[in-house]
């Protein structure tokens, strides 16, 4: 279903999903509780019943098909961010995303943690490693290798494990993507 939608954050902390075939509004707005911040991701769950969204300080869950907000996690934050991608994982259980749950208003989230998608509790234990802010994440199609970019490198980590097994501290990168077999790498700088 949602090879034939579009899910569309914005500045004004709205999400809105679009047909991809005539443009309509198929769905929402849905109104972020992290208004008045903006929405920096969004990702339909494998099923495309439900939308993760992630902005500054907040992950949320929508029912696409209800439409309503399942549940959230995060405080309203005042801060500097990048936008983040979030990650559904294989079966739509969990959601991959970088997060910060101090109260500062100049902490970043640096862990990357896997919450449960029904009641967004963190799911084992979290990916730590990097000392500057999380500025990019891509998942495997498998859900087996995950890759973390910060302004000190590039992570590699095996995902069940959360072992670290490559590190790269040669450049800053703000993006990256797996290939869909998971032997390249991207990532922009």
């Amino acid at each position: 279903m949602d090879s034939k939608l579009l899910a569309s954050g914005f500045f004004d902390g709205t999400v809105w999903i679009r047909s991809l075939d005539t443009g309509e509004l198929v769905a929402g707005p849905f109104h972020s509780v992290a208004f008045p911040t903006t929405v920096g991701a969004v990702r339909f769950s494998h099923d495309s019943r439900k939308l993760a969204v992630k902005s500054q300080s907040y992950l949320e869950v929508w029912d696409i098909q209800a439409p309503k907000l399942d549940n959230k996690v995060g405080k309203r934050r005042a801060l500097f961010w990048l936008p983040v991608p979030v990650f559904w994982t294989t079966k739509d259980r969990t959601i991959v995303a970088a997060f910060c749950f101090t109260e500062g208003d100049n902490d970043h989230a640096k862990t990357i943690y896997e919450f449960d998608s029904s009641t967004l509790e963190t799911v084992g234990t979290p990916f730590e490693g990097h000392t500057c802010r999380v500025t990019g994440l891509a998942l495997s199609n498998d859900s087996t290798l995950l890759a973390s970019a910060s302004f000190e490198g590039i992570k590699l980590w095996a995902f069940e494990s959360r072992q670290l097994f490559a590190s790269f501290h040669d450049t800053a990168a703000y993006s990256l993507v797996l290939s869909p077999d998971s032997h390249k790498l991207a990532y922009m700088t």
